[in-house]
């Protein structure tokens, strides 16, 4: 992915899998100042990137995966699109994300 022109990173290569229908497409999440961009592996069945802008992002919750793992976060969107996503550390990218958001405003 390249950087728009008043981007920067802000944290890159976050392991992460995000769920498109029943696959958990494993690859690795960049945060930007912009947006959050994940990346999957090659190896995926669906391989096609997926970009959200911050300034987009209306909600992030908590998640568990299978009920019971707290691994989970499902980002909302204003147009009502949801993603779910397993990651390491969901507080603390959570946190990230969020504070992001609110500087954008």
């Amino acid at each position: 992915m390249e950087l728009r022109a008043t981007e920067r990173y802000i944290k890159e290569n976050l392991p992460a899998n995000l769920f498109r229908g029943i696959e958990a497409v494993g690859g690795k999440i960049d945060v930007t100042n912009e947006r959050v961009i994940f990346k999957p592996h090659g190896f995926n069945v669906q391989t096609k990137p997926l970009e959200l802008n911050i300034q987009d992002i209306v909600s992030i919750e908590k998640r568990n995966t299978l009920l019971l793992v707290p691994n989970g976060m499902k980002i909302r969107l204003n147009d009502g699109q949801e993603y779910k996503f397993v990651v390491w550390n969901r507080a603390k990218l959570i946190d990230l994300i969020m504070k992001l958001k609110k500087s954008s405003l």
